[in-house]
């Protein structure tokens, strides 16, 4: 049973994915606060966005979607 490990780090990762997505889509207060203070609240955004379409694209690609960009992936703004 070779297959068996792939498995499991398979199923480890999209659970990995799916705890970081949950993160990021997090409101997390302090760091609002502390890019607010630094003048960099649009560029948090951005990053943040740019790491949902990441880990999203990944994660399709790892359940064996064709083309996971063509989901309706909603904006990171959506879940401030």
């Amino acid at each position: 049973m070779p297959a068996l490990p792939d498995s499991r780090q398979h199923l480890a990762t999209l659970d990995a994915i799916q705890l970081m997505l949950r993160d990021l889509h997090t409101r997390h207060d302090e760091i609002r606060h502390r890019a607010a203070f630094r003048g960099c609240t649009k560029e948090l955004l951005d990053v943040q966005q740019e790491l949902v379409n990441y880990l999203l694209a990944k994660k399709g690609a790892l359940m064996g979607q064709q083309n996971p960009e063509s989901q309706s992936n909603p904006s990171y703004t959506a879940f401030l």
